[in-house]
């Protein structure tokens, strides 16, 4: 079964951070619902953030088509085999909950800029990886032997 995502609420935070909640629970069984709760930290990334780093203007452009203007943290609550009953309730306690531990770390002041930092880091990382990958020859040229026996030369033949 396909779960139907439902927008809840958005809350915007003091830096900028805004925090969707989605409900994308879904039934799994008579009256039992396996109940997931997303939300996305959406960071908008200001020219202001482009001018913290550093590196080749190429490399940086390619980043930035990467990360685009708003990166987006992702975090997913679920439990499984709750009742109907009980379901509206938990969802209710998880996005309470969710305010209460999670909201000061993503309040942060500085929250938008460490995230946009880590994330850039990251995507430079894949594409100089996947640069490296693309300079690697095919190998076609190394002649490989034919016959594996070479390698269990000390494995004694039965008799």
């Amino acid at each position: 079964m396909k779960s139907e995502v439902k927008h809840l609420e958005d809350e915007q935070l003091a830096n900028g951070v805004v925090i969707r909640f989605y409900d994308e629970s879904r039934r799994v069984a008579g009256d039992r619902w396996q109940v997931t709760v997303r939300y996305d930290a959406v960071v908008s990334v200001p020219e202001t953030f482009w001018s913290l780093v550093s590196g080749e203007s190429e490399l940086i452009e390619e980043i930035r088509a990467v990360l685009g203007t708003e990166i987006v943290l992702t975090n997913v609550n679920e439990r499984n085999f709750i009742s109907a009953e009980e379901k509206e309730v938990l969802i209710a306690e998880i996005i309470s909950r969710t305010r209460k531990n999670i909201f000061g770390y993503l309040a942060a002041p500085d929250f938008p800029e460490c995230y946009f930092k880590r994330r850039f880091k990251e995507a430079r990382e894949e594409i100089e990886r996947k640069k490296r990958e693309a300079r690697v020859p095919d190998n076609e040229d190394i002649e490989e032997p034919v016959d594996f026996s070479h390698l269990f030369s000390d494995v004694k033949k039965s008799e």
